[in-house]
């Protein structure tokens, strides 16, 4: 397009110049020619019209031109006003970092109002800034990212602003190349999602509030069953209508009953430093089983163990065995007598195994499922609920899953996801 126009700017210069040679050209080649005066005389004229005709073939394509650079030059100025007008951060570079040109809201950013930035790069324009320096110089490498990605990359980019405040963009940036690969220009569109970071920074502030409410209530009520009995049996002590030494036993139970929620409280609210090693699972699970054996015999239970294939994994062999203790257990008091338990041992995919822990016990509702990892939501009558909630964020320590399955009357399947040691 620039090379058409610069085309058509040359044309009266060489109007200027050729114009006259023509003229005297054609007048000196028809005073020595030896045609009749008649002949002359037509050709005089039908030069005359043929000059006329070129030139006015001339002033309409430039009159065309000329009209044609004003509408585009309309529809630029429509284009520029339709960016300014937009509440994002829109820039444009060559293809050497460049700027040609930012809309009003980018200007006003970063303080480039009245100031002749195009043509200027990130660097250059740093130079002129204390304030915007390392903005700018940012914006230079995550340009180049996006270059070398070669397609519509998508970044966070912080803007410090002058109150001490902070913009953050959602950046998109979408590089343009010639034909021929080379970089020809860079587009860049950032839109401000400063508020709704903050919205869901409230929202998960919110969110963690909610449940720290729903823990507390839970402990509340765990905590004050225990209680209770034990205030009872003081009070009917203090009044001697029972003796306290006939009921230690019960009080003792009570008081470990408090000390074993705190303790598994406590494994929730502050982990433990893991120690993580290249581990065999296969020897992990068996080990597993080996301390229910007793237990699974005494109630006609059968567990069965089938190794399909060995795997290593990179874990904290003594918090994997608390999971799959508390899952087998669970499984063991699912089944009244003469079950089975099931547990194999198998690759799910590329990156994780599985071991699949299976019952044939009395099952859970659909609506019990949903809340099977909720603190202290337990369907045993002395159970505290916390057993599962302390497997699934062991299990997401390791970088794992636990997938859980269940049918009244017919059983419950555990799937525990392990990525394998690579």
């Amino acid at each position: 397009m620039k090379s058409k126009t610069d085309f058509f700017r040359i044309i009266p210069f060489l109007y200027v110049i050729i114009g006259p040679i023509w003229v005297i050209g054609t007048d000196y080649f028809l005073s020595i020619s030896n045609f009749s005066d008649e002949k002359i005389v037509f050709l005089e004229k039908f030069n005359d019209f043929l000059f006329v005709l070129l030139t006015a073939i001339l002033l309409f394509v430039l009159i065309k031109n000329l009209r044609d650079s004003k509408q585009i030059e309309e529809e630029k100025e429509k284009l520029s006003l339709l960016i300014d007008t937009m509440p994002d951060f829109i820039s444009f570079k060559d293809g050497e970092g460049k700027w040609l040109q930012i809309n009003k809201f980018g200007a006003q950013l970063f303080e480039l109002e009245g100031i002749d930035y195009k043509g200027k790069t990130d660097k250059e324009m740093a130079k002129h800034t204390d304030f915007y320096h390392d903005a700018l110089i940012y914006c230079i490498d995550t340009d180049e990212d996006a270059w070398k990605a070669g397609k519509v990359s998508r970044c966070e980019e912080t803007i410090p602003l002058r109150d001490g405040s902070n913009k953050i963009f959602d950046a998109f940036k979408v590089p343009i190349f010639n034909n021929d690969g080379s970089r020809k220009g860079l587009v860049v569109i950032g839109r401000d999602i400063t508020s709704l970071k903050e919205t869901e920074s409230k929202l998960r502030q919110s969110e963690k509030m909610s449940a720290l409410g729903e823990l507390s209530a839970g402990i509340a009520h765990e905590i004050r069953n225990p209680l209770a009995i034990m205030k009872g049996y003081l009070q009917m002590g203090q009044e001697n209508t029972i003796k306290l030494d006939q009921h230690i036993d019960l009080l003792v139970n009570e008081i470990d009953r408090i000390n074993s929620i705190v303790n598994e409280l406590l494994m929730i609210a502050k982990p433990t430093d893991i120690i993580f090693a290249n581990k065999n699972i296969n020897t992990i699970v068996r080990e597993v089983v080996q301390l229910f054996s007793i237990e699974a015999s005494q109630q006609k239970t059968k567990i069965n163990v089938t190794d399909l294939e060995q795997f290593n994994t990179y874990c904290n062999e003594s918090k994997l065995k608390q999971v799959f203790i508390n899952i087998v257990k669970n499984a063991l008091e699912a089944i009244s007598t003469n079950g089975e338990v099931n547990i194999s041992i198998y690759e799910k995919n590329e990156k994780y195994f599985a071991v699949k822990i299976e019952d044939n016990g009395c099952g859970m509702e659909e609506s019990d499922l949903q809340h099977i990892s909720d603190p202290f939501y337990s369907l045993k009558e002395k159970g505290i609920g916390l057993g599962m909630t302390i497997s699934l964020s062991i299990i997401e320590a390791h970088k794992g899953s636990i997938q859980i399955s269940s049918q009244v009357n017919v059983g419950t399947s555990i799937e525990v996801l392990l990525p394998k040691l690579s």
